[in-house]
């Protein structure tokens, strides 16, 4: 596995810490801190280390199973861990699955442990339901399971033909066969997984499933199309996303919560990144093993569910001028920036794009007070606040607030959508605009999502007695 570009590292603790839940597929409840989720990743993997010790010392025998480093100042301070040694476990377990499901056979491991490297995969509860989502993914009608339940070997055939083409021209027994799509999809093939007789157990169907779904990108959750996923995305943000961000308030919480991003001048964008991240991954986590690419150059890209790659953006579509200005809407206001343009088309090549725009209200302080105290809160921490220097050369309003109004999902399935998008208008490349001290950079795409027409595949609106 290509770890740089498919590895993609928590943000923050509490995003690290959904994501070991999620992989440990832990269905604690309770408080979902470092140390409850150092401890689930530890039991949902089996690992034999001691639960009771301190968050450092855990997090050192969890390291210690994995084979990796763990270096204090780096990994823990004092007796915490930190957000890269959360990042170093996660990497440790993400590596560790991969192995796992890419090994020909595991004797000693169950189906329900192979599975962990698949988050994106719901089990098959019968043989015939299994042997359905094989015809499915094949294109040829269902199949009835023969006398006592046996599948036939044609369904393997007709997954092969559409999936592992090469394996037709071998002359292989049925459980033959099973293995080695096993082997081509990368997953093991388990003991458990034949029968005796010429039958293969609900688990066997249900790892060959696993393999065929991830190489056919189809997640058996349901989201056969970026509408779908699009609409379940967007409805778990429109019940977790915070109904009004306050600038002190999410530049402290981001600090706390292990972000390097808090002494960003637009801070709110990057909370909004995060925020989707947390959330996302709480609901539908990254997979750690098998899913899409999301790193291209230095662009990496914020959420990827098991089929798809999106982009969280924060945009202003009303301002107002804070303490006691008016809200209202300026047209300059419709452009939203998107990303480096080729890493877009990179990307959009491969697996397609999708973007969640969070459209809101900014409130931009006039008195100096934020922009003062996010620059003070930098200084004392050693940290400069970066500053953004705008084409006129005269400064402007700090932004101090931002409440969202609508969330927009579009999606850009390939090369022929791109060019159709810019050609219908509301998406063009410009040249980024540059931070001070830097040098000049890859253009970048910018959008008027409000006009993506049929590209938008989910809409949000949060009541907030503002009309857009």
């Amino acid at each position: 596995m290509d770890e740089d570009r498919t590895f993609n590292p928590a943000e923050t603790l509490p995003e690290a810490s959904a994501r070991m839940f999620a992989l440990s597929r832990s269905a604690d409840a309770g408080t979902r801190g470092p140390k409850r989720a150092l401890v689930a990743l530890a039991t949902g993997l089996g690992l034999d280390v001691d639960l009771v010790e301190v968050n450092a010392v855990l997090g050192e025998r969890i390291a210690e199973e994995f084979g990796l480093s763990w270096r204090a100042g780096r990994d823990y301070v004092d007796l915490q861990v930190t957000l890269t040694g959360m990042n170093n476990l996660l990497r440790g377990a993400t590596q560790s699955l991969e192995r796992l499901s890419r090994e020909r056979r595991v004797d000693d491991a169950s189906a329900t442990e192979v599975l962990l490297a698949f988050p994106g995969f719901r089990p098959a509860r019968s043989k015939q339901e299994a042997v359905n989502r094989m015809c499915d993914l094949a294109g040829v009608p269902w199949d009835m399971l023969g006398p006592g339940g046996k599948e036939h070997t044609w369904t393997l055939k007709d997954l092969a033909r559409r999936l592992a083409p090469q394996l037709l021209d071998m002359r292989l027994t049925k459980h033959e066969l099973a293995a080695a799509l096993c082997d081509a999809f990368g997953v093991p093939w388990l003991a458990s997984a034949g029968s005796t007789g010429a039958s293969i157990t609900l688990d066997g169907l249900n790892l060959i499933l696993a393999g065929a779904e991830r190489r056919a990108r189809v997640a058996s959750a349901g989201w056969a199309t970026a509408h779908e996923e699009g609409a379940a995305l967007v409805a778990v943000l429109g019940r977790g996303l915070p109904s009004h961000w306050d600038g002190r308030e999410a530049v402290l919480e981001m600090r706390e919560s292990g972000s390097t991003q808090w002494r960003q001048m637009e801070w709110a964008g990057f909370y909004f990144e995060e925020k989707v991240r947390e959330v996302l991954n709480e609901a539908y986590p990254t997979p750690p093993v098998g899913g899409p690419q999301v790193r291209f150059g230095s662009t990496v890209f914020d959420y990827a569910s098991a089929t798809r790659v999106w982009d969280a953006k924060a945009h202003t579509a009303m301002r107002v001028m804070l303490p006691d200005g008016e809200p209202y809407r300026d047209s300059g206001d419709a452009v939203c920036w998107l990303n480096d343009a080729r890493a877009m088309r990179e990307c959009v090549e491969l697996q397609g794009l999708g973007f969640l725009v969070a459209e809101g209200l900014s409130g931009f302080d006039t008195t100096g007070e934020f922009k003062d105290w996010h620059k003070d809160l930098g200084n004392r921490a050693g940290r400069k606040v970066r500053e953004y220097v705008p084409s006129t050369g005269r400064s402007r309003p700090r932004k101090a607030s931002f409440t969202p109004l609508e969330l927009r999902a579009v999606w850009i399935e390939d090369l022929v959508d791109l060019d159709a998008a810019i050609l219908s208008g509301w998406l063009r490349q410009d040249a980024q605009p540059r931070w001070e001290g830097t040098v000049a950079r890859n253009d970048k795409f910018k959008a008027r999502v409000a006009d993506a027409g049929n590209w938008q595949v989910a809409h949000h609106i949060w009541d907030r007695g503002y009309d857009l």
